[in-house]
């Protein structure tokens, strides 16, 4: 059973089945000289005709052959032989120049058929041997095709009874026979040059899968759906700049009456950031069972995170405990900014400060007592990261804070999944693009009118 193929051997096969359909519609166009010389030429070209296509059919046969095995190749994602390989090499670098040498029996000139189109047809076939992403091959076709070559043309030049038809200098014909070998060298190293650019490619494909499996993880790691919580509505998004972001939310429900909510944000996105937040993640999952206050699991993730950045890392991170009996609720951040507390009643928006320094800068962490409010009906309580702001239009205006909040408020009796749609279609349009700057993250509750 043949084996499975790697990236690299199916980028080879794709590139290997465009070169044999190249050379078919090479072939197709020398046919078209056998043609006029079998049917419209002088009575003497018809057997040069004759030869010509015999040549081509042939030739085209044994093309059409390997790229049925090319193409089939493909459709299993099967490996071929590699002895295929180099027989079609050998074939490649033999063929031209044998037909070039059966015409010239049947041609009138032999030194014409030496710089005919045939010529041209061996440094076409050197040319597209670069395709096979093999320089060995590259090698073999363009050697065996510069020294048969140079065979014919000492055979003719020197071991013939046609010196009388010559109507060149001897040393242009060595001269033509230097720049096959010449084409050669170079074909060779740009064979060389194109596997260098798609080992490169197969490198990146490798890191892109990567890239989607981190990404995968990520968004696994997010709760989904979302916890339900009496007599509240809650909703949330997180999309990052690259396939994997510095941005994170999460909910937990200690018991059925408390729900705790958390927005962290590290700095920069992608990768590296992308650890970090499943780290927070994990810290803050692992600690919640063993501190009762928030503030005290704010301060060991710190403890914890300080140890993972490096110098000039930092996370920012907010939380906010519910507790559904009361309706009331306590904030605290590290360095995160603003959450909002939008006011069905009064009509007012409050912005929430943080109470210290983000996470990772120093240890112990200095933390303010929370703030504490109560949630009336109707209310929202915003929390994001800056990327839902920051996004910069084409004149360099930021999305900014305010209309966020103008948003908020002119949806408000909406629901907060209706209410975040809107926010991502408005940053959308006001941007002017679909790809983002920054992570956005998001996360909404609403308490249900009574």
């Amino acid at each position: 059973m043949a084996a499975k193929l790697t990236d690299f051997q199916f980028l080879r096969l794709k590139s290997e089945r465009l070169r044999a359909i190249g050379m078919l519609m090479v072939l197709a166009v020398v046919s078209l000289i056998g043609f006029y010389n079998l049917f419209f030429a002088h009575e003497s070209k018809i057997g040069l005709g004759r030869s010509i296509l015999y040549t081509v059919f042939v030739f085209a046969c044994f093309e059409s052959i390997y790229l049925l095995v090319i193409r089939n190749a493909i459709k299993k994602k099967k490996q071929i032989m590699q002895f295929l390989r180099y027989f079609e090499s050998i074939v490649e670098g033999l063929l031209p120049v044998a037909a070039m040498a059966m015409i010239v029996d049947v041609g009138d000139n032999p030194f014409t058929i030496l710089v005919s189109p045939g010529y041209s047809f061996v440094l076409i076939i050197i040319s597209l041997s670069a395709l096979h992403l093999t320089p060995k091959l590259t090698l073999i076709t363009g050697l065996l095709s510069s020294v048969c070559y140079l065979v014919l043309v000492l055979k003719i030049l020197y071991f013939s009874d046609f010196q009388h038809l010559n109507p060149h200098p001897n040393n242009l014909y060595v001269f033509m026979s230097m720049m096959v070998f010449v084409a050669t060298a170079v074909m060779y190293f740009v064979t060389r040059e194109l596997r260098s650019y798609v080992d490169v490619a197969v490198e990146d494909m490798a890191l892109q899968d990567e890239l989607e499996l981190a990404s995968e993880v990520q968004k696994n790691l997010l709760p989904s759906p979302l916890p339900i919580l009496e007599g509240y509505d809650v909703a949330a998004f997180s999309t990052p700049a690259k396939h994997a972001g510095g941005d994170y939310y999460d909910l937990v429900t200690p018991d059925p009456k408390q729900a705790i909510f958390m927005l962290a944000d590290v700095a920069g996105h992608g990768i590296g950031p992308a650890l970090l937040t499943v780290s927070s993640r994990a810290y803050f999952r692992a600690i919640l069972g063993e501190h009762q206050k928030i503030s005290e699991i704010i301060e060991r993730v710190n403890q914890l995170l300080h140890t993972d950045l490096r110098a000039g890392q930092f996370v920012t991170m907010t939380a906010l405990v519910l507790c559904m009996n009361s309706h009331s609720a306590k904030y605290f951040s590290a360095g995160h900014g603003p959450t909002l507390v939008i006011s069905k009643k009064e009509g007012t928006v409050e912005r929430l400060a943080a109470q210290s320094i983000p996470l990772g800068i120093d240890v112990p962490l200095k933390m303010e007592p929370p703030i504490k409010f109560s949630i009336a009906p109707g209310d929202i309580v915003a929390m994001f990261s800056d990327g839902c702001y920051e996004g910069k239009n084409n004149k360099d205006e930021e999305f900014g804070i305010e209309r966020v909040v103008e948003l908020i408020k002119e949806n408000q009796d909406k629901s907060v999944n209706e209410i975040i749609k809107l926010l991502q279609e408005s940053i959308t349009t006001f941007t002017g693009r679909k790809s983002q700057s920054d992570d956005m993250t998001m996360l909404l509750l609403k308490r249900f009118p009574e």
